[in-house]
């Protein structure tokens, strides 16, 4: 079984003079040759300090070199990082690692985290700063060991533990997601498959999505390296500097949110040239507008790609051609998935047109291995040989799936299902509007009345956006009978709309229709 440090060794024997990783903020770069040294000299100190095989180790970075380095450290010594996301405040990352057992951790250079992470570590544990050494940290500049001393590479185990994530935690603390060695292969292929990757493929590949979230690390990172192309690490997400990246340094894949497409493509100094590099643009996490989906097609010469898939289970779905039609989607390779009846078992099947819950195998290689600690919570999403999603898809003719949302955000409005997706997608279409959320409130006449929380770009009113709705495709039930006009939304460390906080909201302040 190999593990990422197994990747990146083969790839420096294959081509140890091509570029592995870029920092292009500060410059920093690395061969693949002088890669496989470094990560050898930090998983060196690492072991000086106590590190082995099979112990946790958090990382709390955005993605930089350091993180990169370390990741890799660890795998070189079978230990197992703990990839946490660096919006978190101090509190609830000592929280996650208290749970994970770590024995060390390498931080953003935060006092208030460093010492609320030495005191889950204690004394005795390892505590990395990225940037410099602070009061109860060292310096992760300074974390370098004699590779003579290094262990021999450990022959992992296909269901050894290699690696926890973390779900975004839209309803509470975010669970750890247990990830073995299993998954990793299976998981890279997966991507490489979709974006035509092979070897002696050159990709370069901007690392806008989180290494701390799955297809950030497994599918730009991993596949990256596993395939001798070039990483750019990217900590920013200023439109402009991500354009000047793009274009300086000739990216071709490009992986990340709708949100932040439309903000590319929306910035001052947006031109289409500026993005001819690019060969594969996807995007996940949400559905994407249909306005800046004929943009993107209109202006760019890409394969573009909705990837559907969640931590636990990585990418299951994925639509290769988009079109008109953002929110159709088909199961891909290594994915066994079935559409059944709310509530109901893996046998329960809808028919052609209706709804139901997506469910996907657990006897693919790419699923988890349970949640960290929460047997409970474990047992109740993998029931009878099937991980259940919690999201909802409408059956196709033609075999596809049309994603429609959450089980739990269904509204019950005068009798029918309302998905907040659809009126959404109505309402994202209106120039106006800059955010929105989409929720159901407690009412006496319609059971629960369809809300929109929106965030205007100027003075549009209530009876505008309502006009909008009742001129466009959105069938009557599904028109929104109130608004909330608000500055922001709530959203999570991940961005994710916490549709339970817009439920909270005083609905004295709700202008009704």
């Amino acid at each position: 079984m190999h593990s990422a440090y197994e990747l990146i060794a083969a790839a420096a024997s294959r081509t140890p003079g091509q570029p592995a990783l870029v920092d292009d903020l500060t410059g920093l770069s690395f061969t693949y040759g002088e890669l496989l040294d470094e990560v050898d000299a930090v998983a060196a100190a690492l072991a000086e300090r106590g590190v082995a095989r099979g112990m946790r180790f958090a990382t709390v970075l955005p993605n930089n070199i350091e993180h990169c380095l370390t990741i890799l450290a660890l795998a070189r010594l079978g230990a197992v990082p703990a990839l946490m996301n660096a919006r978190l405040t101090p509190g609830e990352l000592a929280q996650l690692m208290e749970q994970a057992g770590v024995v060390g951790a390498l931080l953003v250079p935060d006092p208030t985290l460093v010492a609320a992470t030495r005191e889950v570590v204690g004394s005795s544990g390892t505590v990395l700063c990225a940037g410099g050494a602070t009061e109860g940290a060292e310096a992760f500049g300074e974390c370098r060991g004699d590779v003579d001393g290094l262990p021999p590479v450990p022959e992992v185990e296909r269901d050894e533990l290699a690696y926890i994530f973390y779900t975004s935690g839209t309803t509470g603390l975010p669970k750890g997601v247990l990830l073995c060695h299993k998954t990793t292969l299976p998981r890279i292929v997966w991507i490489s498959a979709l974006t035509g990757v092979r070897a002696g493929t050159h990709i370069r590949t901007l690392g806008l999505a989180p290494l701390s979230h799955a297809i950030g690390f497994y599918g730009n990172f991993l596949m990256s390296l596993a395939y001798s192309g070039t990483y750019f690490t990217s900590s920013t997400f200023d439109p402009e500097s991500v354009l000047s990246c793009i274009e300086r340094n000739e990216i071709s894949l490009v992986f990340t949110v709708p949100t932040f497409y439309f903000a590319l493509m929306s910035a001052p100094g947006y031109r289409p040239e500026r993005l001819s590099s690019i060969r594969n643009l996807m995007w996940g996490g949400a559905t994407i507008r249909p306005d800046l989906l004929r943009s993107i097609n209109e202006d760019l010469d890409v394969t573009t790609s909705h990837l559907y898939g969640t931590t636990e289970t990585m990418v299951s779905l994925y639509n290769h051609a988009p079109g008109d039609e953002p929110t159709r989607l088909r199961p891909g390779l290594f994915s066994s998935v079935r559409l059944v009846e709310f509530g109901g078992g893996p046998d329960d099947l809808v028919g052609v047109g209706e709804e139901g819950e997506l469910l996907i195998s657990a006897a693919s290689d790419t699923i988890f291995d349970g949640y960290l600690d929460m047997q409970d919570e474990t047992a109740e999403k993998v029931r009878d040989g099937w991980y259940h999603t919690g999201d909802t898809f409408r059956l196709r003719p033609d075999g596809d799936l049309e994603y429609s949302g959450r089980v739990d955000d269904i509204i019950r409005s005068g009798g029918e299902n309302v998905h907040p997706d659809e009126v959404e997608a109505a309402l994202s279409d209106h120039p106006a509007v800059g955010d929105l959320g989409v929720v159901g409130f407690p009412d006496d006449y319609w059971g629960e009345m369809v809300v929109a929380c929106v965030v205007c770009n100027d003075d549009t009113s209530v009876a505008e956006l309502d006009s909008w709705c009742r001129e466009g495709p959105l069938a009557d039930y599904k028109r929104p009978r109130g608004y909330l006009m608000l500055e922001s939304l709530p959203r999570n460390a991940a961005n994710k709309l916490l549709r339970t906080e817009l439920r909270m909201i005083d609905p004295g302040i709700l202008q009704r229709i």
